[in-house]
């Protein structure tokens, strides 16, 4: 039962995270996928509930002409992480910081494609992915720091769970 209320706890932060007022792409929805298979069991859960959370709170703040490639970066996000997962803070750090990077490149691939703002050729997309460098420092931010609080929390709770040595 812990379990269920935890992994309740969780998805509701996440989905209250894109609902509340943060400053640009300041969200811990990628550090929440790059986090989850610490605490499920069910590993094709991974890609259900971040496309889910997104998929809520789009209906809730509006969908958006990007999606497909938020969505695919998100999709692509939780396949690296299914593959490379380790219960480990060193691999945690590592897809705490390559996710964010995916997701910037991708997106931003996305919205050079799909709007008139750039130029279809190298210097426009060169400039995209510069004028969006400062929304890349915020997800960078947010999902390492989410991840290392997530994994803080997570070891706290499971070593209340053990038995202790000294009693």
């Amino acid at each position: 039962m812990n379990t269920i209320k935890c992994f309740s706890f969780f998805v509701c932060l996440l989905l209250i995270s894109r609902l509340v007022p943060h400053p640009p792409n300041f969200t811990p929805l990628i550090a929440g996928l790059v986090f989850l298979p610490f605490i499920l069991q069910n590993k094709k859960m991974i890609f259900t509930i971040p496309i889910s959370v997104l998929l809520i709170s789009d209906l809730i703040i509006g969908f958006h002409s990007h999606m497909l490639w938020t969505y695919g970066s998100f999709l692509l996000i939780g396949l690296g992480v299914l593959k490379f997962f380790q219960q480990s803070l060193m691999r945690l750090s590592i897809m705490s910081v390559m996710a964010p990077t995916l997701f910037f490149i991708i997106t931003n691939f996305g919205v050079w494609m799909n709007t008139s703002f750039y130029s279809k050729d190298l210097i426009g997309l060169t400039e995209c992915y510069i004028l969006a460098i400062p929304f890349y420092a915020n997800n960078l931010i947010a999902t390492i720091s989410f991840a290392l609080v997530f994994y803080v929390i997570w070891n706290f709770f499971n070593s209340l769970r053990r038995p202790s040595l000294t009693k």
